[in-house]
């Protein structure tokens, strides 16, 4: 459907926001600050309502009030909430509504809630935060998939947001490229503070990150393509290289765990490396990948 078809443009639109947490509450003074018709709901709570004090607007406790008159809403509660408030919100829908789903769903859950809106259920769009919202409030880049995705970012980008509309896509896409991106970064965050726990322990916090400087040199993708293209042939150096920082970790009193979850992950390439051995062709980060998958992917055959 092309952009604004069923759905216009225009800041005539009207907006409800179910949930006022952080991301809620960020979304909403965006959109306030450029005059936009701007309904909240939520269930009662005292930082709801504070929320929404300092927003300047009447907090719903019901979301279908809040829905009622709207074009777009936008679903901001916790994934855990996702489907009960779709559930109470679909009867009052208006048919031509857009209802974005920007919780932190698994896509089984996505997927479910969708299907509650019946014979509205293509109208339905999932949508993956594919950053800090505390930085970048409405410019953090926001990924929609299913059938009107494409609407959905022309009306928000409209705004000034940052949505990218997924092609050809199904609700639970985007979902399901949010749990990789959690996958990496989620981890990332766990290591850095392994890491710098240590670093604090021997007073060496600003060493370390200097050292780290090389990181800011070369694209995020070379860095990725990098390890993927590195780690099979030097799994089993890289193993006794770690398992060497968590004697370091251990004698600083500090916890091993994503230094353990390292070493296994090393350990297990390499018994995979001595069991089937590497291609005989150079490895590129593509072929290392697919190798290291079907080796995942059959060992229980060797």
């Amino acid at each position: 459907m092309p952009a604004g078809e069923g759905c216009a443009v225009n800041a005539g639109m009207s907006f409800a926001l179910i949930g006022l947490g952080e991301v809620g509450t960020c979304f909403a003074a965006e959109l306030l600050a450029q005059g936009v018709a701007l309904r909240v709901g939520s269930r009662p709570s005292e930082r709801a309502r504070t929320s929404a004090e300092r927003l300047g607007l009447t907090l719903e406790t019901d979301p279908a009030s809040a829905v009622r008159d709207a074009d777009v809403v936008l679903l901001t509660v916790t994934g855990d909430g996702l489907r009960d408030v779709v559930q109470r919100i679909a009867p009052a829908l208006r048919p031509t509504a857009i209802v974005a789903d920007l919780t932190a769903a698994d896509p089984p859950q996505v997927i479910a809630a969708a299907k509650l809106l019946g014979a509205n259920c293509a109208r339905f769009v999932d949508v993956a935060i594919m950053g800090a919202v505390s930085l970048h409030g409405i410019r953090t880049p926001l990924l929609a998939a299913g059938d009107m995705a494409a609407e959905f970012a022309a009306a928000m980008n409209a705004f000034g947001f940052a949505v990218s509309a997924r092609a050809e896509s199904q609700v639970g896409d985007a979902s399901r490229l949010k749990l990789l991106r959690s996958l990496f970064t989620k981890g990332l965050d766990a290591l850095v503070i392994e890491s710098m726990l240590a670093a604090a322990a021997l007073g060496l916090e600003a060493d370390l990150i200097d050292l780290l400087s090389d990181y800011d040199q070369r694209p995020m993708r070379e860095h990725i393509r990098m390890y993927l293209r590195t780690h099979p042939p030097h799994a089993a150096r890289r193993l006794v290289e770690m398992q060497a920082a968590e004697l370091q970790l251990k004698a600083l009193n500090l916890p091993s765990v994503v230094t353990r979850a390292a070493i296994e992950r090393y350990r297990r390439t390499a018994e995979l490396v001595e069991s089937r051995g590497l291609p005989n062709a150079p490895l590129d980060a593509d072929r290392a990948l697919a190798w290291l998958l079907d080796a995942e992917q059959h060992r229980s055959e060797n």
